[in-house]
Protein backbone atom coordinates (compact mmCIF):
# COMPACT_ATOMS: atom_id res chain seq x y z
CA UNK A 1 0.00 0.00 0.00
CA UNK A 2 1.10 2.94 -0.84
CA UNK A 3 2.19 5.60 2.32
CA UNK A 4 -0.73 8.12 3.15
CA UNK A 5 1.87 10.54 3.51
CA UNK A 6 2.96 10.32 0.13
CA UNK A 7 -0.05 9.66 -1.82
CA UNK A 8 -1.61 12.40 -0.67
CA UNK A 9 1.41 14.28 -2.12
CA UNK A 10 0.87 12.62 -5.59
CA UNK A 11 -2.98 13.20 -5.35
CA UNK A 12 -2.39 17.30 -4.53
CA UNK A 13 0.31 17.18 -7.82
CA UNK A 14 -2.74 15.28 -9.82
CA UNK A 15 -5.41 18.19 -8.62
CA UNK A 16 -2.35 20.72 -9.54
CA UNK A 17 -1.86 19.10 -12.97
CA UNK A 18 -5.51 18.88 -13.97
CA UNK A 19 -6.68 22.23 -12.86
CA UNK A 20 -9.50 22.48 -10.15
CA UNK A 21 -10.48 19.93 -7.23
CA UNK A 22 -12.75 16.58 -8.01
CA UNK A 23 -16.29 16.75 -8.10
CA UNK A 24 -17.85 15.93 -4.78
CA UNK A 25 -18.12 12.51 -5.11
CA UNK A 26 -14.84 11.63 -6.87
CA UNK A 27 -13.29 13.47 -3.19
CA UNK A 28 -14.86 10.26 -1.17
CA UNK A 29 -12.01 8.16 0.05
CA UNK A 30 -12.50 5.53 1.71
CA UNK A 31 -10.93 5.03 4.97
CA UNK A 32 -7.36 2.61 5.17
CA UNK A 33 -5.89 0.30 7.24
CA UNK A 34 -2.30 0.52 7.91
CA UNK A 35 0.03 -2.87 6.81
CA UNK A 36 1.83 -2.78 10.24
CA UNK A 37 1.99 -1.33 13.53
CA UNK A 38 4.93 0.31 11.84
CA UNK A 39 3.44 2.27 9.47
CA UNK A 40 1.25 3.52 12.56
CA UNK A 41 3.58 4.88 14.37
CA UNK A 42 4.99 6.33 11.49
CA UNK A 43 1.72 7.92 10.83
CA UNK A 44 1.47 9.49 13.94
CA UNK A 45 5.49 10.51 14.53
CA UNK A 46 5.74 12.34 11.24
CA UNK A 47 2.15 13.62 11.47
CA UNK A 48 3.21 15.22 14.97
CA UNK A 49 0.06 13.44 16.71
CA UNK A 50 2.13 12.58 19.87
CA UNK A 51 2.79 14.91 22.67
CA UNK A 52 0.98 16.87 24.97
CA UNK A 53 -2.92 18.65 24.20
CA UNK A 54 -5.25 20.69 25.99
CA UNK A 55 -8.70 21.99 25.19
CA UNK A 56 -11.55 23.19 27.38
CA UNK A 57 -15.71 23.38 26.62
CA UNK A 58 -18.77 21.68 28.03
CA UNK A 59 -19.75 18.15 28.54
CA UNK A 60 -22.09 16.85 26.70
CA UNK A 61 -24.53 13.40 27.22
CA UNK A 62 -23.03 11.26 25.53
CA UNK A 63 -21.32 9.36 28.22
CA UNK A 64 -22.89 7.52 30.73
CA UNK A 65 -20.54 8.51 33.73
CA UNK A 66 -20.01 11.76 33.01
CA UNK A 67 -22.52 14.58 33.52
CA UNK A 68 -23.69 17.19 30.46
CA UNK A 69 -23.36 20.72 30.45
CA UNK A 70 -20.34 20.86 32.74
CA UNK A 71 -17.20 23.42 32.17
CA UNK A 72 -13.97 21.47 31.80
CA UNK A 73 -10.74 22.17 31.20
CA UNK A 74 -8.85 18.86 29.46
CA UNK A 75 -5.04 17.90 29.21
CA UNK A 76 -3.31 15.23 27.94
CA UNK A 77 -0.31 13.39 27.20
CA UNK A 78 0.13 10.90 24.41
CA UNK A 79 3.21 8.64 23.89
CA UNK A 80 5.18 6.07 22.41
CA UNK A 81 6.30 3.34 25.02
CA UNK A 82 7.80 -0.21 25.33
CA UNK A 83 10.47 0.62 23.08
CA UNK A 84 7.30 2.21 20.38
CA UNK A 85 5.19 -0.89 20.94
CA UNK A 86 2.38 0.65 22.61
CA UNK A 87 0.83 4.26 21.94
CA UNK A 88 -0.59 5.59 25.45
CA UNK A 89 -2.62 8.28 26.42
CA UNK A 90 -3.36 10.05 29.62
CA UNK A 91 -5.24 12.35 30.29
CA UNK A 92 -7.73 14.14 32.83
CA UNK A 93 -10.76 16.91 33.02
CA UNK A 94 -11.14 19.49 35.47
CA UNK A 95 -13.84 21.76 36.27
CA UNK A 96 -13.62 25.67 36.43
CA UNK A 97 -12.83 25.50 39.91
CA UNK A 98 -10.03 22.92 39.24
CA UNK A 99 -11.71 20.24 41.06
CA UNK A 100 -11.34 16.51 39.56
CA UNK A 101 -14.04 15.48 36.92
CA UNK A 102 -12.30 12.37 35.06
CA UNK A 103 -9.13 10.49 35.09
CA UNK A 104 -7.83 7.80 32.88
CA UNK A 105 -5.51 6.13 30.51
CA UNK A 106 -6.07 4.44 26.53
CA UNK A 107 -3.82 2.51 25.29
CA UNK A 108 -2.83 1.38 21.57
CA UNK A 109 -1.33 -1.86 20.46
CA UNK A 110 -1.14 -4.09 17.37
CA UNK A 111 -3.41 -7.19 16.82
CA UNK A 112 -1.61 -9.27 14.90
CA UNK A 113 -4.70 -11.80 14.45
CA UNK A 114 -6.69 -9.01 12.52
CA UNK A 115 -3.34 -7.02 11.54
CA UNK A 116 -5.42 -4.00 13.06
CA UNK A 117 -4.88 -1.76 16.16
CA UNK A 118 -6.80 -1.71 18.81
CA UNK A 119 -6.70 -0.03 21.82
CA UNK A 120 -8.42 -0.26 25.52
CA UNK A 121 -9.13 2.47 27.65
CA UNK A 122 -11.01 2.95 31.32
CA UNK A 123 -10.63 5.65 33.79
CA UNK A 124 -12.75 6.94 37.14
CA UNK A 125 -15.63 9.84 35.99
CA UNK A 126 -16.22 11.68 39.04
CA UNK A 127 -15.81 8.63 41.06
CA UNK A 128 -17.84 6.22 38.61
CA UNK A 129 -15.29 3.62 36.58
CA UNK A 130 -15.32 2.96 33.28
CA UNK A 131 -13.99 0.91 30.51
CA UNK A 132 -13.62 0.50 26.76
CA UNK A 133 -12.34 -1.49 24.25
CA UNK A 134 -11.93 -1.69 20.44
CA UNK A 135 -10.23 -1.28 16.84
CA UNK A 136 -9.81 0.76 14.43
CA UNK A 137 -12.00 1.66 11.61
CA UNK A 138 -9.52 3.01 9.29
CA UNK A 139 -7.55 5.97 8.59
CA UNK A 140 -6.87 8.95 5.97
CA UNK A 141 -3.71 11.74 5.87
CA UNK A 142 -5.88 13.83 7.63
CA UNK A 143 -8.23 12.02 10.30
CA UNK A 144 -8.24 8.24 12.15
CA UNK A 145 -11.83 6.44 13.33
CA UNK A 146 -12.08 4.09 15.84
CA UNK A 147 -14.95 1.89 17.43
CA UNK A 148 -15.33 1.45 20.68
CA UNK A 149 -17.64 -0.73 23.35
CA UNK A 150 -17.63 0.71 26.39
CA UNK A 151 -19.23 0.07 29.88
CA UNK A 152 -19.98 2.25 32.37
CA UNK A 153 -22.71 2.70 35.08
CA UNK A 154 -24.43 -0.67 34.41
CA UNK A 155 -24.11 0.26 30.49
CA UNK A 156 -23.05 -0.36 27.41
CA UNK A 157 -22.91 0.80 24.34
CA UNK A 158 -20.59 1.30 20.99
CA UNK A 159 -19.05 4.46 20.50
CA UNK A 160 -16.91 6.21 17.66
CA UNK A 161 -14.47 8.44 17.97
CA UNK A 162 -12.62 10.15 14.87
CA UNK A 163 -9.64 12.06 15.21
CA UNK A 164 -8.65 14.69 12.67
CA UNK A 165 -5.60 17.52 12.15
CA UNK A 166 -7.02 20.11 11.93
CA UNK A 167 -3.50 22.58 11.94
CA UNK A 168 -0.12 22.23 12.89
CA UNK A 169 -0.72 22.18 16.49
CA UNK A 170 -4.44 21.68 16.24
CA UNK A 171 -6.59 18.58 16.54
CA UNK A 172 -10.63 18.02 16.57
CA UNK A 173 -11.84 15.08 18.23
CA UNK A 174 -15.35 13.87 17.53
CA UNK A 175 -17.25 10.90 20.40
CA UNK A 176 -20.18 10.12 18.98
CA UNK A 177 -22.66 7.19 19.81
CA UNK A 178 -22.63 4.36 17.09
CA UNK A 179 -26.67 4.44 16.72
CA UNK A 180 -26.72 8.47 16.74
CA UNK A 181 -28.56 8.61 19.91
CA UNK A 182 -27.08 11.72 22.51
CA UNK A 183 -25.44 14.55 21.72
CA UNK A 184 -21.40 13.86 20.07
CA UNK A 185 -18.68 15.49 21.76
CA UNK A 186 -16.26 17.60 20.17
CA UNK A 187 -13.35 19.05 21.47
CA UNK A 188 -11.18 21.24 19.89
CA UNK A 189 -7.17 20.91 20.96
CA UNK A 190 -4.41 23.06 20.76
CA UNK A 191 -0.19 21.39 21.33
CA UNK A 192 0.34 22.76 24.96
CA UNK A 193 3.06 25.36 24.78
CA UNK A 194 5.43 24.29 27.28
CA UNK A 195 7.91 27.36 26.50
CA UNK A 196 4.91 29.70 27.08
CA UNK A 197 3.94 27.89 30.36
CA UNK A 198 7.62 27.91 31.61
CA UNK A 199 8.22 31.77 30.65
CA UNK A 200 5.15 31.72 33.59
CA UNK A 201 3.87 35.03 32.12
CA UNK A 202 6.99 36.86 31.85
CA UNK A 203 6.97 38.36 28.31
CA UNK A 204 10.75 39.34 26.84
CA UNK A 205 9.36 40.60 23.32
CA UNK A 206 9.66 44.05 21.85
CA UNK A 207 12.15 46.39 20.82
CA UNK A 208 14.26 47.66 23.67
CA UNK A 209 17.06 50.57 23.64
CA UNK A 210 19.82 50.76 26.37
CA UNK A 211 21.52 54.32 25.93
CA UNK A 212 25.68 53.52 26.60
CA UNK A 213 27.75 56.86 26.31
CA UNK A 214 25.73 58.52 23.48
CA UNK A 215 25.33 55.54 21.63
CA UNK A 216 22.26 53.34 21.09
CA UNK A 217 22.31 49.71 21.62
CA UNK A 218 18.98 48.04 20.24
CA UNK A 219 17.66 44.38 21.18
CA UNK A 220 14.44 43.53 18.61
CA UNK A 221 12.99 40.75 20.99
CA UNK A 222 10.20 38.38 18.81
CA UNK A 223 8.33 35.26 18.51
CA UNK A 224 8.85 32.66 16.16
CA UNK A 225 7.34 28.96 15.88
CA UNK A 226 3.90 29.70 16.58
CA UNK A 227 5.04 31.45 20.11
CA UNK A 228 7.15 28.35 20.90
CA UNK A 229 10.71 29.92 20.70
CA UNK A 230 11.76 34.06 20.70
CA UNK A 231 14.52 35.21 18.42
CA UNK A 232 16.82 38.09 19.01
CA UNK A 233 18.41 40.66 17.17
CA UNK A 234 21.04 42.80 18.89
CA UNK A 235 22.82 45.49 17.07
CA UNK A 236 23.84 49.28 17.23
CA UNK A 237 21.42 51.67 15.81
CA UNK A 238 23.17 53.85 13.19
CA UNK A 239 22.83 57.73 12.06
CA UNK A 240 20.12 56.58 9.01
CA UNK A 241 17.68 54.65 11.56
CA UNK A 242 19.17 51.41 10.58
CA UNK A 243 20.61 48.38 13.01
CA UNK A 244 24.32 47.47 12.62
CA UNK A 245 23.37 43.75 13.61
CA UNK A 246 26.17 42.47 15.86
CA UNK A 247 24.61 39.51 17.27
CA UNK A 248 21.98 36.97 17.50
CA UNK A 249 20.02 34.97 19.43
CA UNK A 250 17.23 32.63 20.39
CA UNK A 251 15.45 31.37 23.78
CA UNK A 252 13.52 28.02 23.58
CA UNK A 253 12.32 25.61 26.14
CA UNK A 254 14.10 22.40 26.39
CA UNK A 255 11.22 19.61 27.41
CA UNK A 256 14.26 16.98 28.15
CA UNK A 257 16.38 19.12 31.10
CA UNK A 258 12.72 20.90 31.63
CA UNK A 259 14.18 24.04 31.53
CA UNK A 260 14.15 27.40 29.02
CA UNK A 261 17.18 27.93 27.31
CA UNK A 262 19.06 30.81 25.23
CA UNK A 263 21.90 30.73 22.63
CA UNK A 264 23.65 33.96 21.74
CA UNK A 265 25.73 34.66 18.93
CA UNK A 266 27.97 37.60 18.54
CA UNK A 267 29.46 38.92 14.96
CA UNK A 268 33.21 38.48 16.91
CA UNK A 269 32.34 34.70 17.08
CA UNK A 270 31.33 35.35 20.81
CA UNK A 271 28.67 32.12 22.27
CA UNK A 272 27.22 32.27 25.05
CA UNK A 273 24.55 29.11 26.05
CA UNK A 274 22.11 30.44 29.18
CA UNK A 275 19.42 28.56 31.38
CA UNK A 276 16.68 30.05 32.97
CA UNK A 277 17.28 29.56 36.88
CA UNK A 278 14.27 31.12 37.93
CA UNK A 279 11.54 32.82 36.10
CA UNK A 280 8.03 35.14 37.08
CA UNK A 281 5.96 37.71 35.68
CA UNK A 282 8.39 40.10 36.20
CA UNK A 283 11.79 38.59 36.77
CA UNK A 284 13.95 36.30 34.93
CA UNK A 285 17.45 34.49 36.11
CA UNK A 286 19.73 33.31 33.38
CA UNK A 287 22.96 31.56 33.99
CA UNK A 288 25.67 31.83 31.10
CA UNK A 289 28.12 30.23 30.45
CA UNK A 290 30.67 30.01 26.77
CA UNK A 291 33.52 31.59 25.28
CA UNK A 292 34.92 34.85 23.46
CA UNK A 293 36.54 35.36 20.21
CA UNK A 294 39.75 34.15 21.82
CA UNK A 295 38.31 30.76 22.84
CA UNK A 296 38.62 32.61 26.60
CA UNK A 297 35.42 31.21 28.81
CA UNK A 298 33.01 33.32 30.03
CA UNK A 299 30.36 32.86 32.73
CA UNK A 300 27.71 34.89 34.83
CA UNK A 301 24.21 35.33 35.73
CA UNK A 302 22.08 37.74 34.86
CA UNK A 303 19.11 38.64 36.22
CA UNK A 304 16.26 40.87 34.77
CA UNK A 305 13.45 42.79 36.03
CA UNK A 306 10.87 44.68 34.24
CA UNK A 307 9.57 47.60 36.01
CA UNK A 308 6.61 49.61 33.54
CA UNK A 309 8.86 49.69 30.22
CA UNK A 310 11.82 49.55 31.34
CA UNK A 311 14.34 46.30 31.98
CA UNK A 312 16.95 46.29 34.44
CA UNK A 313 19.49 43.82 34.18
CA UNK A 314 22.39 43.27 37.03
CA UNK A 315 25.26 40.85 36.52
CA UNK A 316 26.85 38.77 39.20
CA UNK A 317 29.14 35.86 39.78
CA UNK A 318 30.91 36.67 36.86
CA UNK A 319 34.16 34.66 35.47
CA UNK A 320 36.84 35.39 32.61
CA UNK A 321 39.13 32.55 32.19
CA UNK A 322 38.09 30.68 35.31
CA UNK A 323 38.57 33.91 37.44
CA UNK A 324 36.00 36.36 39.32
CA UNK A 325 36.44 39.47 37.33
CA UNK A 326 33.48 41.90 37.13
CA UNK A 327 34.49 44.60 34.01
CA UNK A 328 33.16 48.05 34.76
CA UNK A 329 30.18 48.22 32.83
CA UNK A 330 28.53 44.97 34.67
CA UNK A 331 29.01 46.63 37.87
CA UNK A 332 25.73 48.92 37.75
CA UNK A 333 22.24 47.80 36.42
CA UNK A 334 22.11 48.21 32.66
CA UNK A 335 18.69 49.79 31.71
CA UNK A 336 16.91 48.75 28.58
CA UNK A 337 13.56 51.18 27.73
CA UNK A 338 10.98 49.69 25.35
CA UNK A 339 11.04 51.23 22.06
CA UNK A 340 7.87 49.85 20.80
CA UNK A 341 6.27 46.46 20.71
Amino acid sequence: MTPLRNRSVVVSMMFALVGGLPSQAAAVDPLDKPASWEEYTAYLVDGGDLGAWESSGVTTDVWKTLPAGIRYRYRAEVRLVESGRQVVRTFTYVDERGRLLSSGSETVVWDAKSGTPMKASSGLDDGSPWSSSGRMVGYDASKTVFSTEETGDGDTYELLTTFERTGENTRRRTVSRSDGRETPFVQEFTRVNRFVEALSGWDPTGTWNTDLDGVVFVNETRWGADRRCVTITEGVRLPDGSLDVTGNGIMWFDPVADVIRRRYVSNTGMVLDGEATSVSKDRIAMRYAGTDAAGIRLAAVVTTTRKDDALHSTFSDMTYDGLARTPAWARTPMVAKLEGK
